[in-house]
């Protein structure tokens, strides 16, 4: 990996994968049973219900957990003149894209963009003790892969778009703790770009060494956040959904490495497993 002058990596004791980005370094702790098959209400819309999912959410991601990221992890951000600049491509549904660095690394970009935002999460997530609190802050689990359960996700995600949603993607699927470097992207969320014709946002998540006061409020381990906008990446349409989806992805990673001072990535924005 080569950086740009000044940039920071923190040192949080763990050993990364080098073969492997898909490693799952934060196993889930399984509480319960959880069905996310056909039966599953993927775009909830009874009223009481989606209320008190939004009202909690906001509460907690607005209040509760803004303290702690701005206390705890100094949170800064950078590049919102960005927001304003294309206020008008940026008013409708978008698809912001980040790194998946720590726990609080969706709030931290929803507190960015100050829209509530619609998150794609693993399964699994579901079944630990926290699914109460993903659900109030848009998550929405991954089907199970049959061809009813993916239809109904896929057709609920389309609905999301036309109500005009932020929908947030972790393109590198897990969470690998106060990782730098970039690894690659699946390819999801880059043919819903290109299928609705949306732009993507990118966003990092970089890290700042504890000076000040920070000191006193946490492990002087763990990095202080700055969360960097970066210009929107629009789709082609008149170009073949292969190419342009392939397109979104790799410069959507690349903006996503400049935004963090990667100057040259270990891994590649597509990883071929052969």
């Amino acid at each position: 990996m080569e950086l740009a002058p000044g940039v920071y990596v923190p040192d949080v004791g763990l050993d990364y994968p080098v073969d492997d980005p898909l490693f799952r370094m934060l196993p889930v702790e399984k509480v319960h049973q959880y069905r996310n098959d056909e039966t599953y209400r993927y775009l909830e819309d009874r009223p009481l219900v989606k209320l008190v999912y939004r009202f909690l959410g906001s509460l907690a991601a607005d209040y509760v957990i803004n303290f702690v990221i701005h206390t705890k992890y100094g949170l800064k951000m950078e590049g919102r003149e960005v927001l304003k600049k294309y206020r008008k491509e940026l008013s409708g549904s978008y698809i912001t894209v980040s790194n998946h660095c720590f726990r609080y690394d969706a709030v931290c970009v929803r507190r960015a963009i100050r829209r509530r935002m619609v998150i794609p999460m693993l399964a699994d997530l579901f079944e630990s003790k926290n699914w109460f609190v993903l659900t109030c802050f848009g998550g929405i689990p991954l089907s199970n892969g049959t061809l009813s359960a993916q239809k109904k996700f896929n057709e609920a995600f389309d609905e999301y778009n036309r109500r005009g949603e932020v929908i947030h993607v972790f393109a590198e699927a897990r969470s690998w703790p106060f990782y730098k470097p970039l690894r690659p992207f699946q390819k999801g969320s880059f043919t819903w770009a290109y299928k609705w014709n949306c732009p993507i946002l990118p966003v990092n998540l970089s890290y700042r060494p504890r000076t000040g006061i920070y000191k006193l409020l946490g492990s002087k381990e763990i990095p202080l956040i700055t969360v960097r906008i970066g210009e929107p990446v629009f789709p082609d349409t008149s170009k073949s959904r292969k190419d342009e989806t392939e397109r979104l992805l790799v410069d959507t990673h690349e903006a996503i490495c400049k935004l963090g001072g990667i100057i040259k990535n270990p891994w590649p924005p597509i990883w071929n497993e052969n």
